[in-house]
């Protein structure tokens, strides 16, 4: 992997590269893949448009975080699993100060989602799976899903963004990363409560009628400004390191 910005150079460590101006500070850093021509899936999932830069990316980015937040629907849709971190993986996140514990952090409205399901139930006692949703949700649902998983109450009808940040911060989950979906990003970035996007680009046409990285109603302002950080190359693919104007 060569790097473009802000200067060239060939084989980069990932990790490295990754790690600066985040490890310290923290913050919410976003992680998606999409198509030259935008699309955020193919045949309706991100794993169709991956590559094996991309994934070491995806690994890597994981290895430099606290806690991993996605969205209900991308959890169904991309099926989500505990996150069980290998020896290696353990070795590298303690030699960047974290530790052996990745939890996920599930953001839903209207806790659809089976207490049974791996995401839950193979989650370790000190690693346990968070969700985040409103205080009008539905009670049965919570009750099942407090047995198996801590669930934090952020806003009522609709989850306040910025207090589900804050809760995770309080927890010491500094460095949040949001592997999506388009519409938990388009509102995290309208939130203005995102510090960094993370984008690979595949040298692919996906053609009309795909999902772009960001779904769900329009904004009433101006877009985002993004800055660019960093650029790597791999085999005609980029992966852009953004910071986000907040």
């Amino acid at each position: 992997m060569r790097a473009l910005l802000p200067i060239v150079r060939d084989q980069v460590d990932v990790h490295a590269w990754y790690a600066q101006e985040w490890l310290e500070p923290g913050g919410l850093r976003v992680n998606f893949v999409s198509s030259v021509d935008g699309a955020a899936t193919e045949d309706g999932l991100s794993r169709g448009l991956q590559t094996d830069g991309d994934n070491r990316i995806f690994a890597a980015l994981r290895d430099l975080a606290d806690v991993v937040l996605a969205g209900a629907g991308t959890v169904r849709t991309e099926g989500y699993r505990a996150i069980d971190l290998t020896p290696r993986r353990c070795a590298i996140r303690r030699e960047h100060g974290l530790s052996d514990q990745l939890p996920v952090a599930v953001v839903s409205r209207s806790l659809r989602l089976d207490p049974a399901s791996d995401l839950f139930v193979k989650a370790p006692e000190d690693g346990r799976t968070i969700v985040i949703t409103g205080s009008d949700c539905d009670h049965d649902r919570r009750r099942a899903l407090e047995k198996v998983a801590d669930v934090v109450i952020a806003g009522d009808q609709d989850v306040d963004l910025a207090a589900a940040r804050a809760a995770l911060e309080e927890r010491g989950l500094t460095r949040i990363l949001c592997e999506g979906g388009p519409t938990l990003f388009a509102e995290l970035a309208h939130a203005g409560i995102v510090d960094e996007l993370c984008l690979s680009v595949t040298p692919l046409l996906a053609g009309p009628g795909a999902r772009r990285i960001v779904a769900g109603d329009l904004w009433p302002h101006d877009p985002r400004r993004l800055t660019l950080a960093g650029l790597l190359e791999e085999d005609d693919a980029l992966f852009c390191r953004y910071r986000v104007a907040r």
